[in-house]
């Protein structure tokens, strides 16, 4: 039996330095063949899309864009030239450092047909300093271990991620593709009501190398919505006061 075939796309926007530590951990520690690659660049930068094309021009498309598209256009562009049933989908912040990833994420979206993705991230990490999520028993499939992940009552993201993760084409097909979305938050709220979760794997393989420097997009706009018992007002101001004191984030 083949293979799946798998085209991956990577979002960039100016971090060269990232973006080459983002490919070189990926070819470094991925076993499984990717037909197609994309680099959707969307700086606006001359200089940049040079050096993205010096360093990847002769063996990946590089997608720069002539006008700022932002995360979500960029992304429908290139999903939209894509032939094969899955992608592998990343940013140009992260570093992978354990083998097997894609064919692990096989293993447990195939059994079961609601599971969007497979997280390398650890728990820690996704919790951070708050307690954003809970988790499932652990599973195994094909000798994987993995839990459902699990959003408190107070969070809405959980359903769906950017973050690296082999994908299936034909939801974002099913879903209508991200029409009507404007961030990351908008297509998460749409998987999650079509009854998609996401997972995570019991051994970790990615870390985020992006976190302080986070990028402005001024195509996304965040979904106002919230969950009935989340902090407001008063409340809300003096927990973001408490963050700022602790961990100086606001």
């Amino acid at each position: 039996m083949s293979k799946p075939e798998v085209t991956m796309v990577l979002t960039s926007c100016g971090r060269v330095d990232l973006l080459q530590q983002t490919i070189e951990s990926f070819e470094k520690f991925n076993t499984y063949p990717i037909k197609r690659t994309i680099i959707t660049e969307d700086s606006c930068d001359p200089e940049v899309y040079q050096k993205v094309r010096d360093l990847y021009g002769d063996r990946f498309e590089i997608w720069a864009n002539e006008e700022k598209k932002g995360q979500i256009k960029s992304i429908v562009d290139a999903y939209e030239s894509i032939e094969t049933d899955y992608v592998f989908h990343c940013e140009d912040d992260w570093l992978f450092y354990k083998e097997g990833f894609v064919e692990e994420a096989f293993a447990i979206l195939n059994s079961n047909p609601k599971i969007t993705q497979v997280w390398l991230r650890t728990k820690e990490n996704l919790n951070k300093d708050e307690n954003y999520f809970n988790y499932g028993d652990v599973e195994e499939v094909e000798g994987y271990k993995f839990c459902k992940v699990i959003p408190t009552e107070s969070y809405e993201w959980g359903s769906f991620s950017f973050n690296p993760g082999i994908k299936r084409m034909k939801d974002y097909h099913d879903l209508g593709k991200f029409d009507g979305c404007l961030s990351e938050m908008d297509v998460n709220i749409k998987y999650k009501e079509a009854g998609f979760y996401c997972v995570i794997s019991e051994e970790p393989g990615v870390e985020h190398l992006g976190e302080e420097r986070r990028l402005h997009d001024p195509t996304r706009v965040w979904s106002n919505r919230r969950k009935a018992n989340k902090p407001k007002g008063l409340k809300r101001l003096l927990g973001h006061f408490k963050n700022l004191f602790t961990t100086g984030k606001w």
